[in-house]
């Protein structure tokens, strides 16, 4: 896997500068930020996704797990409902130009039918409220085009997940609270996601 040179801001990690900055979070939107690369190297490697495939990224953030999809080849639609991160998301992923795609909006007032291939993966690190983060899952696998996904989610979601018929949900790994920013107010939980009639082996 094709990984970026750190920059400045990275080693610094950009979400400890934007905490530094006093920005203010919101809890609404269950909204906490990947501190490193390091980690969402790990979780990239974790969804296995084939090359070139096409993801979409619900909650893109500061762009530390986008940019690191994009990086390794992959087209990314990264959605993002906090509008005051669209200067920085979009700049952070200007480089890649029409491989990434970024949208702030509501992931379901979004049409993912018109803007996503069949066999798209589900590559996100959820918000941190249990319903939420099931909610927006449920959602997203109603488009037909996404075939499995990978997530990150507070431990309590996957009672939520696996009442879904629908949907296979095998637990991958943990992640540790730390790192995130602010960090994770309850045990997370890496979960592989798959359709249950094309599940993959």
């Amino acid at each position: 896997m094709i990984k970026q040179p750190l920059t400045v801001d990275e080693v610094v990690g950009v979400a400890d500068r934007y905490a530094a900055l006093g920005f203010q979070t919101r809890g609404d939107l269950g909204q906490h930020f990947l501190r490193t690369l390091d980690a969402a190297h790990a979780l990239l490697e974790q969804a296995e996704i084939p090359a070139g495939a096409h993801v979409l990224e619900v909650g893109a953030g500061l762009g530390t797990l986008s940019s690191t999809i994009a990086t390794a080849g992959h087209r990314i639609w990264a959605v993002e409902k906090d509008e005051r991160l669209r200067t920085h998301l979009t700049e952070r992923l200007a480089p890649f130009g029409p491989q990434a795609r970024v949208t702030f909006d509501d992931v379901r007032r979004i049409d993912l039918d018109d803007g996503l291939d069949l066999g798209s993966a589900l590559v996100s690190i959820m918000p941190f409220d249990p319903e939420l983060s099931a909610d927006l899952i449920r959602h997203v696998f109603t488009c037909p085009r996404v075939e499995y996904g990978l997530v990150v989610v507070p431990s309590t979601s996957i009672q939520l997940l696996t009442r879904l018929p629908d949907l296979v949900v095998e637990e991958v790994d943990g992640i540790a609270r730390s790192s995130f920013w602010p960090p994770a107010p309850t045990v997370l939980r890496v979960l592989a996601i798959g359709r249950r009639s094309t599940c993959r082996s």
